[in-house]
Order: C-alpha cells, then structure tokens, then sequence
C-alpha cells in the first residue's frame, strides 16, 4: 500500500512541477517530458513491487531494500539512457538568419550551446580541448580512415562517432546527428567541409 501511495505521489509531483515553476527559471516542461517520467515512475514502482514478491519477499532487513534501490536506480537510469540515446528529446533546427550561407549557417550550429561542439573541439584556436582540432578538419579527415572520402568521414563522424576514434582522444562524442534537424546538418557538414 505504501508503495503505491509513493508512486501516485511522485506521479502528482511531476504533472504539478511545471505549473510550479516561474518563468524566470529558464525551466519548460512539456508534456512529453510529465508522460516520459510517469511511465518511468511507473515502471520503477513495478519493479520494487516485483522484487517484494516471493521468492524475496518483504524487505526484511536494510541491506535488502538498499539493494532493491540500488538495482531499481540502475535498471530505470539504463533505459532511460537507452530511450534518450536512440530517440533525442528535440530536433535542433539551426540558426534561423535571413540571406545566410549554409557555411555561415552550419558555423553557427557549430557554436551554438544547444548543439556543444565548440565545448570539446578547438576552430582557430577558440573552442574546447578534449576532442580533435578541426581547424583544418576538411583536410585531415581525407587521410583519416584509408578509402574513405572526408565528407563520408566527416558524416560518420557525426552518426556514429564511435566508429573511429582518434588516436589519444576518448570516445565521449554523442552522434551529434540524431539531435539536428536534416537542413541543420546539412549545414554543419557544408561548415565543417569549408575546414581547410
């Protein structure tokens, strides 16, 4: 009884959050993001009611309930992940400035925070570190993988950046793709390609 009296109350929590929150917050909340998180709540609350069934039973001790925590906290975080990987939560559209080039477009998709990828790549010296250099990134990536032209290196590299990962740098690049509208990544590729 208990846990369903929590479930309905987290459930309550999230449709009420948006309403709450003041529009100097900078928080928006649609929605898709209440029924997003009610399913998850609902999910998570079969779980615990999966685990208090035989064969383990009522949580007779803490060790047994922190583990159940613990097991629900790590199962529901790695759907989530796998839901918000496979499927973005927003199309990012681009920059939307009148007689702009798709370059002049894409270099803004490219510097934009919603998008991050000045956060880890350095373009003329300006721009993050933890990713490779791509101030000459058009060139380089001609020699990159062996038989691959730059502009199908360059839209691997936004797809599926895990598919080759440059010598001395981690894989932690998102597939930046999956998060750009198509006009949107048209214009970054046509940014990225003028890299020489």
């Amino acid at each position: 009884m208990r846990l369903i009296i929590t479930t309905m109350a987290i459930i309550v929590a999230i449709w009420l959050i948006p309403f709450v929150l003041s529009d100097e917050s900078g928080l928006k909340f649609g929605w898709p993001y209440s029924v997003f998180f009610t399913l998850a709540t609902l999910f998570g609350g079969f779980l615990f009611y999966l685990l208090r069934m035989p064969p383990m039973g009522p949580f007779t001790s803490s060790r047994r309930a922190i583990g159940s925590v613990v097991l629900v906290f790590l199962v529901s975080i790695g759907i989530i992940t796998l839901l918000a990987n496979v499927s973005p939560q927003f199309a990012f559209e681009g920059a939307a400035t009148a007689g702009a080039t798709a370059e002049e477009r894409g270099k803004a998709v490219f510097n934009d925070p919603k998008v991050g990828c000045f956060l880890c790549h350095t373009v003329q010296g300006a721009g993050g570190t933890r990713g490779p250099d791509l101030t000459h990134i058009a060139t380089v990536a001609a020699n990159r993988k062996p038989g691959m032209s730059a502009q199908d290196y360059l839209k691997e590299s936004l797809e599926n950046p895990g598919a080759y990962v440059v010598p001395s740098f981690d894989n932690i690049m998102p597939p930046v793709a999956k998060a750009l509208s198509p006009e949107a990544f048209s214009d970054l590729m046509t940014y990225l390609k003028a890299l020489k």
